[in-house]
């Protein structure tokens, strides 16, 4: 994830980190594997169905082949006391990869929320940490989480553009 924003966004330029954010929403909602409908939704989006098959086949060409190399190595390795400790170091290294990613995809909403005012702001770090705590508790699905926040954000922006004050407007 981290790799793909990084050359979607930051190096190609092929689409805004708002884009990026908004299709990887739209993936988060959708069953199945979140990585590969982004890479079908950045490939339409760069080249039509050309795009399409060159980023699902980018995705998962060299994924497997890694894939079956290191198992294959893994398997003679994986008693080894180095080997533990190369896994023990890993797993720390992913959340940071996972918390930078998360940092850089909330930037955009926040500086959003912050330019909007002391109530946008109030609103989206609700969301944040409402959302946070429905996952971490396991009460509800990721889905059911990201539907609910989707209608609650669009409830909200209803209500503020129907009782907007007039210098508002402006």
């Amino acid at each position: 994830m981290t790799l793909i924003r990084r050359a979607a966004v930051d190096q190609q330029e092929w689409l805004s980190a708002e884009e990026f954010n908004r299709h990887w929403a739209l993936c988060q909602m959708t069953p199945g594997i979140n990585l590969l409908a982004l890479a079908i939704l950045l490939g339409r989006h760069i080249a039509g169905m050309r795009g399409i098959v060159i980023c699902v086949f980018g995705l998962l060409f060299p994924s497997a082949v890694a894939t079956a190399l290191l198992t294959s190595a893994y398997l003679t390795i994986r008693q080894l006391p180095g080997t533990q400790a190369v896994l023990l170091g890993l797993l720390p290294a992913s959340v940071g990869l996972g918390l930078i990613t998360s940092v850089q995809m909330g930037r955009g909403p926040a500086i959003f929320a912050w330019k909007a005012g002391a109530f946008q702001m109030l609103f989206t770090m609700f969301l944040v940490i409402g959302s946070g705590y429905l996952l971490a508790t396991g009460t509800l699905s990721v889905t059911l989480v990201l539907v609910m926040a989707g209608v609650i954000g669009g409830l909200e922006g209803y209500v503020r553009s129907r009782f907007k004050r007039p210098e508002e407007s402006k």
